[in-house]
Formats: C-alpha cells, structure tokens, sequence
C-alpha cells in the first residue's frame, strides 16, 4: 500500500515550475484603463493598477 502511495504521490507533483516549456511573463498588466471614462495609462512595476487614479476623471484603474 505504500508503494501505491508513493507512485501516486510523484505522478500528482508534475514537472515543477514550467520545466522545459516557455516562460509564464511577470503575471502583470502592461496597461491601466479607467473603470469610468476608459482613459488608458502604462502600468507602473509594483504598483497595482486598482491603487492608480485615472489622470481625467480620478475613477480608479484596472488591469488590461
């Protein structure tokens, strides 16, 4: 019975972290748009954009 556990327990775990296949990105938005008047702004680094205020109207931003 262990030995059963231990196969499954290996063929659950996969490859890891992308082994052998293309990188994921950064996982972030590279543009903000206003939730309001849809104005688009660059995303900054480290900064989510739902903290940005939109430059026209002060509506918080999104990731697109």
């Amino acid at each position: 019975m262990n030995n059963l556990c231990n196969e499954l327990e290996e063929l659950a775990r996969g490859e890891g972290q992308g082994v052998n296949g293309p990188r994921q990105g950064d996982g972030g938005a590279s543009t903000c748009k206003c939730s309001k008047c849809g104005a688009t702004i660059s995303h900054v680094k480290g900064t989510p954009c739902n903290e940005s205020k939109c430059p026209k109207c002060g509506a918080p931003m999104i990731g697109v």
